[in-house]
């Protein structure tokens, strides 16, 4: 069969490429509802302090970057799919059938699919799905299947909808180009376009990432534009690595200013070597621990405890994802790469392993949680930190009858678990706790639930029980032989919202987190104000051991007397990252090299008032600017193995 080309006339060229037309513009609009449902469900986190809205000249950038983004994304797929069908026609209408229009359907589904996913998938963390998804989704299916049954039946039938839908569209410009309209002019244009961008690729290559749009949007706003499968996409093939990292200036400037090669100045934690647990806390925000805040939970156990114990109450996590603070507490280091360290490309980079290093002071290490074996990688984060036994669900006894939350066995069981394996352990030893009832969507024991305050959010119910669950542990462990010898840390892994899923929040308030240091056989309060972070843990860690050897870390020791105000980093999203002292919040885009914002939030609690042009504030910014970058700098020297030359 002979491919001929129409007669290029105005009427000819319209029907010849009606079929893919239509096509492109009901997905089109399938996407531009998802856009508007994004956008409804997510508009506040648009907005920072006092700010409530933007304007209509700003809504009208978002409106035409996310059809640019749309039509970049649906043009990149269906071009392809374009091809075949011209392709097919002249091969085999069977190839067609059987092969290439279930292939698109699948495509097209599920970028349909990733996009509504993260209209909920948003809140936690901060921007479109990337790479990190490989990671995330173990067990799906599992996950599923312990929803209501009314999610299930509600999920099912929404994905055979859509599978629906695009099979009719798919069949409909099939069966169009059977009958003869092959688009050809439509194909031809897209054939033009493809040869030059891989001819003039620097030229194009700009257009073609998901952060172009930033050439007029602020890094906030970019996720309302976005294309899901877009930036999926482009994470997944890059291998979750990110675009770093520049040199900003000298090495030895950026050592001066952020160095994370250092030897602990070691405080006297007595002759006896201590015993060390870590509770790492699922998504415990500040605000359960602030009693100026309206989500302040009642916590008989923490209340007791904070009157005996030192509490940081201006610390930090580094990220919203557990993936990221895990590595954070443990490793001390940042992830800067989309992906988990532990299942990137940078896993040989420099680090100091808690439990190898433990391991040369004769401690033994273990880690617990209460879900599946090595969900969300835990246990090659336990591995490639050199910890010995690594505990899950299935190692608790009668595991299948034990009352279960979601995401895992209920706090309660699986802590009185872990106490039974720490009392197994040889003294001295390092001992983690990951707890999950804490976790969306804080399905507690019902039992529990019905007793406590009617105005308690979820997320706070949810810290009650965990605070119960503690306080069980502590009652027994308050017997065993090891107790008075053990130093206690508690640190959150990530905020979230106390609210719930849909809550507010500031730039500040988003990154706090509570962190507690109980010494059983010093039981002494303090309260410590100054500016920590979860990098400070490690530091901690090994300074009760007494680790003698240089560290590489991009936190301190805590229990240091001399423990200076930190300035702190925070990862927002691959784009924005913050640097926060005492008084000063800065926000800084890797992307641009600009400093989008800049806040005083002592004077300025509603973070109101962006200071990033006023004259007065350019000496901080300027600072917290240079701090920012050489934390940077570091990240990159450390991820390529620099830091060994």
């Amino acid at each position: 069969m002979k491919f001929k080309l129409l007669p290029f006339s105005g009427n000819t060229v319209w029907q010849n490429n009606k079929p893919f037309t239509w096509f492109m513009l009901s997905l089109l609009a399938i996407y531009s509802v998802l856009k508007i449902i994004f956008y409804q469900y997510n508009h506040e986190l648009l907005f920072t302090g006092a700010q409530t809205g933007i304007t209509a000249h700003e809504k009208l950038r978002l409106v035409y970057w996310s059809l640019a983004e749309d039509t970049l994304t649906l043009l990149a797929i269906n071009a392809f799919f374009l091809f075949a069908l011209t392709a097919g026609r002249l091969l085999s209408p069977k190839v067609s059938a059987w092969f290439i229009v279930p292939l698109f359907v699948l495509i097209n589904s599920f970028a349909v699919i990733i996009n509504l996913s993260d209209i909920f998938y948003y809140r936690f963390h901060f921007q479109r799905a990337n790479a990190d998804l490989l990671y995330v989704l173990d067990h799906p299916l599992n996950r599923l299947l312990q929803q209501n049954i009314f999610i299930i039946l509600l999920f099912l039938a929404g994905l055979i909808a859509v599978i629906c839908l695009l099979w009719f569209l798919h069949k409909r410009l099939w069966l169009a180009f059977l009958k003869g309209k092959r688009a050809q002019l439509t194909t031809a244009i897209l054939f033009i376009c493809f040869a030059a961008a891989i001819i003039f690729k620097h030229r194009f290559l700009k257009i073609l990432l998901p952060t172009y749009p930033m050439v007029e949007l602020q890094s906030k706003q970019l996720p309302f534009v976005q294309n899901s499968f877009h930036t999926f996409l482009y994470s997944a093939f890059r291998k979750g690595e990110v675009n770093l990292l520049k040199d900003y200036t000298s090495d030895a400037v950026a050592d001066s200013l952020m160095p994370i090669r250092k030897k602990l100045d070691l405080t006297d934690t007595g002759s006896v070597k201590k015993n060390i647990v870590l509770f790492i806390m699922e998504s415990v925000p500040y605000d359960f621990f602030d009693s100026s805040d309206a989500f302040k939970v009642s916590m008989p156990f923490f209340d007791s405890l904070l009157q005996k114990s030192s509490f940081y109450d201006h610390a930090f996590c580094y990220a919203h994802e557990s993936n990221k603070g895990i590595v954070a507490i443990l490793a001390g280091v940042p992830t800067i790469a989309d992906i988990p360290l532990y299942h990137s490309a940078y896993i040989n980079m420099p680090i100091t392993p808690v439990g190898t290093a433990l391991k040369k002071l004769n401690y033994r290490s273990l880690f617990c949680i209460g879900d599946e074996y090595d969900n969300f990688g835990f246990a090659k984060c336990a591995n490639w930190l050199g910890i010995e036994r690594y505990y899950s669900e299935e190692d608790i006894p009668g595991y299948k009858n034990i009352p279960a939350h979601s995401m895992g066995l209920q706090d309660e069981y699986v802590l009185d678990f872990f106490r039974q394996k720490i009392s197994q352990q040889r003294a001295p030893f390092f001992a983690v706790h990951y707890n999950i009832s804490t976790h969306y969507p804080y399905d507690i024991p019902a039992a529990f639930a019905t007793g406590l305050p009617s105005n308690y959010t979820a997320p706070m119910k949810a810290m009650r029980y965990y605070d119960h669950s503690l306080e069980l542990f502590f009652t027994a462990a308050k017997k065993e032989p090891w107790f008075n010898n053990t130093i206690f840390i508690f640190c959150s892994d990530h905020w979230l919202f106390p609210q719930g899923k849909k809550g507010a929040y500031t730039d500040l308030s988003a990154y706090r987190i509570p962190i507690i240091i109980y010494d059983a056989a010093k039981p002494q309060k303090k309260l410590i104000s100054k500016t920590v972070s979860q990098f400070d843990i490690l530091g901690t860690v090994l300074n009760v051991a007494g680790y003698r050897d240089s560290i590489i870390s991009f936190g301190n020791n805590l229990l240091d007397s001399n423990l200076a105000d930190e300035v702190v980093f925070t990862k927002v999203n691959a784009n924005l990252f913050q640097a926060i002292d005492s008084s000063w919040i800065l926000g800084y885009n890797s992307n641009n090299n600009t400093t989008e914002f800049l806040y005083n939030y002592k004077l300025d609690k509603t973070l109101s008032r962006n200071l990033v042009n006023d004259k007065n504030s350019q000496p901080r910014s300027a600072y917290l600017s240079n701090k920012v970058k050489a934390f940077l700098q570091k990240a990159k020297m450390q991820s390529s193995g620099a830091l060994f030359k």
